[in-house]
């Protein structure tokens, strides 16, 4: 799916806000967005979505007021809802799950490698990454060891407890740092001929880039860059 559409899906609040129920009376929307004190918005749990139909012979067991804008969930129902809401959510836990890991398995030089150690999900720096092994063999080799210790420290120093708290708060918002053209340019100078020896295509490459956040967010002016680089690559 491309990214317009996963943002088209998540609609004007986004995925993380539209999760939970959505409960209609006939063909109106009363209720949307909401577990009903059910469960708890999570980044985890942000692609279930349940729809429940109310007939309207049943709008005083819903509690449904005259402007049928509300409603409230009857004892019986709220046990039933209950067992297959948890039902969903685990589903929808395991397809994001999922999810995250392919995009992670999918990068062929990811900028960031995402590690299991003693069962903990443990994010690093790639210091195998085309850019960073290209620049450390530049570097005089009594330096080469320092350069390593600190990316190493950039990976030590991730503010995971800030993370969890913004993630779990409003994950929309939060985003990665922008990067300037020129770095961008050199990023690429290094993972194009990379990919390509490879054995991944021209058309290949172009679609692993474009998918990469730091080159999707400034495609229009990395796309020209690209090319260029393609085409010379093709002439040696």
């Amino acid at each position: 799916m491309k990214r317009d559409e996963w943002e088209e899906l998540g609609g004007p609040e986004g995925h993380l806000r539209s999760q939970g129920f959505y409960i209609y009376r006939g063909d109106r929307l009363i209720i949307s967005g909401s577990w009903l004190g059910l469960a708890r918005q999570t980044e985890l749990t942000k692609l279930c979505r349940i729809r429940v139909d109310i007939p309207n012979t049943m709008d005083a067991d819903w509690k449904i007021d005259v402007k049928k804008a509300s409603a409230q969930l009857p004892p019986a129902v709220k046990e039933r809802l209950k067992k297959i809401v948890e039902r969903f959510v685990q589903t929808s836990k395991r397809t994001y799950r999922k999810r995250g890991q392919k995009l992670t398995d999918e990068t062929r030089a990811p900028m960031w490698q995402r590690l299991i150690k003693d069962g903990a999900i443990v994010y690093q720096p790639n210091s195998d990454h085309p850019t960073l092994l290209e620049f450390e063999e530049r570097l005089p080799e009594d330096l080469r060891r320092d350069f390593r210790n600190c990316i190493a420290l950039v990976g030590a120093g991730l503010p995971v407890d800030s993370l969890h708290a913004d993630l779990f708060g409003q994950a929309e918002t939060v985003k990665a740092a922008d990067a300037e053209l020129d770095a961008l340019e050199q990023a690429l100078h290094s993972m194009v001929p990379h990919l390509l020896e490879q054995g991944i295509s021209e058309a290949g490459v172009r679609s692993m880039l474009k998918s990469t956040e730091m080159f999707r967010k400034e495609w229009e002016r990395v796309e020209p860059v690209l090319a260029r680089l393609l085409e010379q690559e093709e002439h040696e």
